[in-house]
């Protein structure tokens, strides 16, 4: 009898152990997020080799990032978009929000003139919303802090 409630409680004890652990990992894979109708996007017209480049970044319908390049020539459109988990989206955010874009306007410190790409920024959050362009070959700070972020996690495609 005392070997029956051994094996029991050793029964018990690793369901238990079990249990916990796959609670664990449904909390990670399902992280809470808060939306908070965060969206960032910027167009480029006019870049080297292309007529149009563009990434959004945006959760409306859960994390996620889309990129195109319209080709100068065909005029075609090349998009591609992918999910990002909470944590992905969270990250690229805060970089982001640290620019102070709340408060950016026009850029005025841009390099190359009329014949540089244009890059115009949509960012928006439940509380506020800023568009700005910036003509320039390399975008100046802060500016440079607002595309940088998106297209690393471009590039990173997910891997974080």
């Amino acid at each position: 009898m005392r070997d029956a409630r051994v094996v029991l409680a050793a029964a018990v004890a690793v369901t238990t152990a079990a249990c916990a652990h796959k609670a664990q990992v449904t909390s990670d894979e399902g992280q809470s997020f808060d939306c908070r109708a965060r969206t960032i996007a910027y167009v480029a017209a006019h870049t080297m080799g292309a007529a149009e480049i563009g990434v959004e970044m945006s959760c409306a319908n859960g994390p996620s990032l889309k990129h195109w390049r319209v080709d100068e020539k065909t005029s075609k459109r090349d998009e591609q978009s992918r999910p990002m988990t909470p944590a992905e989206f969270d990250k690229v955010w805060a970089q982001v929000a640290g620019t102070g874009w709340e408060n950016l306007k026009d850029c005025t410190n841009g390099d190359g003139g009329k014949s540089a790409p244009l890059y115009q920024f949509d960012v928006k959050d439940d509380q506020n919303t800023a568009s700005f362009s910036c003509q320039s070959l390399r975008l100046p700070y802060p500016y440079n802090d607002l595309a940088d972020p998106l297209d690393a996690a471009v590039q990173g495609g997910g891997n974080e």
